[in-house]
């Protein structure tokens, strides 16, 4: 059994699969998940916030492509909204800003992410 502050193979695993699905290379979301887990204070761990420290890692080093098409700050309040499916809140909390900035990044982010319209003539 692990002591109560070792994260168990679970956490580190959704860690990991959260970084993985904000990456373009998986290789940065490994070093991103354990980059994340060194920065956590090991009695207060929280795998929500370390999977959200990974997360931001990953999108300033090499976010996947739908995420690389939108501005940092808007890219990690659309990950950490869509892929750790935190509330507006949670985010606003995690990210330092208020809800409504969180709801404006979101909007943004999300129109950047749409395909261009391909118009024919």
């Amino acid at each position: 059994m692990l002591p109560p502050h070792e994260p168990g193979d679970e956490t580190i695993a959704g860690v990991y699969a959260a970084a993985a699905a904000a990456a373009a290379d998986p290789r940065e979301a490994e070093e991103a998940t354990v980059r994340a887990f060194h920065a956590a204070a090991p009695e207060t761990l929280d795998p929500e916030r370390v999977a959200a420290v990974a997360v931001r890692l990953v999108l300033h080093r090499n976010p996947a492509p739908a995420f690389a098409r939108m501005d940092t700050p808007d890219a990690e309040a659309v990950a950490l909204c869509r892929l750790l499916r935190l509330d507006v809140d949670r985010v606003a909390a995690l990210l330092g800003v208020a809800a409504p900035e969180i709801r404006r990044r979101l909007t943004r982010g999300l129109r950047a992410a749409l395909p261009e319209p391909v118009c024919g003539a």
